[in-house]
């Protein structure tokens, strides 16, 4: 499902003709695009893995807010072959602006080569769930790159209009260090 109803994105721009749907849908996924890297959230529910290669951790923060469910933590035991890890082994933190994966105990017995730890989770925001002002900040982007195509530079925050910018910002999240784990 998209981010915005194409249907509401038309009556903003108050367009009444068909033909230039296709280049409104390319404008749309841009703009949703440009708030999610922007904002480090997912508009939309998606299932992510995270894998951590370093020792055993204490705990793990998932980007990609918001966070919906764990669907599984996986290890590869000392045989190679792929376990799921018991659910008794961790608790999810979901005070902060990122949720946390913390472990208890010392970790299972694990191959010596292999990633210590995969995680597969839902993140994002459930279809009808996004808020309001976050579907205007994308809907704004996306009018600005449409009505004046050579004025904005897609890939930078300089010519975002100030108040989609300002939503935006307010939705951004704490950024991490490259395997995952905080900095």
């Amino acid at each position: 499902m998209p981010v915005v109803p194409h249907s509401m994105f038309r009556a903003m721009l108050r367009i009444d003709f068909d033909a230039d749907d296709a280049l409104l849908s390319f404008y749309l996924d841009a703009a949703a695009a440009f708030v999610e890297r922007h904002t480090r959230r997912k508009l939309s529910q998606v299932t992510r893995t995270l894998v951590v290669h370093t020792d055993w951790p204490e705990s793990i923060t998932l980007p990609f807010p918001p966070f919906v469910s764990v669907t599984a933590v996986t290890y590869k035991d000392t045989a190679g072959a792929t376990q799921t890890l018991s659910s008794s082994y961790y608790k999810i933190d979901e005070t902060g602006p990122l949720a946390r994966l913390q472990f208890y105990d010392d970790p299972p017995d694990q191959h010596a080569d292999a990633p210590r730890i995969a995680i597969a989770y839902v993140c994002g925001y459930a279809a009808g769930a996004i808020p309001h002002d976050l579907q205007l900040a994308v809907m704004r982007i996306a009018g600005t790159y449409y009505m004046n195509p050579e004025a904005v530079g897609m890939l930078t925050l300089q010519q975002v209009p100030f108040g989609a910018r300002a939503v935006i910002d307010n939705y951004a999240t704490p950024t991490l260090s490259a395997d995952g784990l905080d900095a």
